[in-house]
């Protein structure tokens, strides 16, 4: 998912009224510091590799002409410092197999870069994409501040991609950082070789299926439900400038996702409860002049029963 920074050079000073702040905004956790709070911060990187400290070999390879490996190896603990430590910290798209071991231990390191300026240090879970070859695409990381507070971290059966990773807390709730499938006409192949192929977008709707029924499983253990990241699915046309695709399949995903996942899971949009008229996005179409095609596609879905733990929900704007 394309997610670039600020170009003045690409602002269109005859952008319609309506349309977005030209900013590149990013989803943060509630804001307050105070210590009762528990604060998460999520993050699609599409790609890691500016914190990486990888070895030569691998940084030589992960290098592209947009992305230089290991330019920036304090960004992630920068960011952590800048925004208080929150207590958990999700990350999408962070392009990583099982097998990658370097990778892993530098992805590892990133949050508790230069730890010595006596902030905490963080532990790593993750969930990574099982293909023995082809692109490092997918993968989701969570890091936790306080990992005494977690019983469980787990990955799922049906997806091998590296797209869910669930973390389930001690005090009765279940942390579930997504990153969900772009739908396309492409075809989409299991890595395992588990399920049969299938177009792209009929994956989308089967992993937003088999996600409720996994959610719908811990919500039958007593688990209250919180689900954030990337789910590559905007909600209504307050969400999308210029446009909401209605358009068949796209329409058909997000109908099912608004009309089975959402109210069988009993869970809210919290930004949109917070915020019932504010614009915010979090995905700009590469390419293009800043604000002329985005979407807010990354939130927060919180159990009903939280809605009135929720504090704030922002979307960052601008550099991380």
């Amino acid at each position: 998912m394309a997610k670039r920074l600020r170009d003045e050079d690409d602002i269109d000073p005859e952008l319609h009224e309506n349309a977005p702040p030209l900013t590149r905004p990013r989803f943060d956790g509630p804001a307050r510091t105070a210590s009762s709070l528990t604060r998460i911060l999520s993050w699609n990187v599409e790609t890691p590799v500016p914190f990486l400290q990888l070895p030569a070999t691998q940084a030589r390879s992960a290098t592209t002409a947009e992305v230089t490996a290991g330019s920036n190896p304090g960004l992630l603990r920068d960011l952590l410092h800048r925004h208080d430590y929150p207590d958990f910290v999700c990350l999408q798209e962070v392009r990583a197999r099982h097998t990658d071991k370097q990778w892993i231990a530098a992805l590892r390191l990133a949050a508790n870069y230069g730890a010595h300026d006596l902030g905490p240090k963080y532990t790593f879970y993750h969930s990574l994409n099982r293909a023995a070859r082809g692109q490092r695409h997918f993968g989701v990381v969570t890091y936790v501040k306080e990992p005494h507070a977690v019983v469980t971290a787990r990955e799922v059966d049906w997806d091998a991609e590296g797209r869910v990773l669930i973390l389930e807390m001690e005090s009765g709730w279940a942390l579930v950082n997504v990153y969900a499938l772009n739908g396309s006409e492409y075809m989409w192949r299991d890595p395992l070789g588990r399920s049969s192929p299938k177009t792209r977008n009929e994956r989308k709707r089967e992993f937003n299926r088999l996600l409720m029924e996994e959610c719908r499983a811990m919500q039958r253990r007593g688990l209250r439900l919180v689900l954030i990241g990337d789910f590559n699915i905007s909600l209504t046309k307050q969400d999308c400038y210029p446009r909401l695709r209605t358009e068949y399949p796209h329409g058909l995903a997000r109908q099912e996702f608004r009309e089975q996942f959402i109210p069988r899971l009993n869970v809210v949009d919290i930004f949109r409860e917070l915020h019932p008229n504010k614009k915010a996005y979090s995905w700009f179409a590469k390419g293009k002049p800043q604000g002329k095609d985005c979407a807010r596609v990354d939130y927060a879905l919180l159990e009903s029963g939280l809605r009135e733990k929720a504090v704030d929900i922002v979307y960052l704007e601008g550099h991380v």
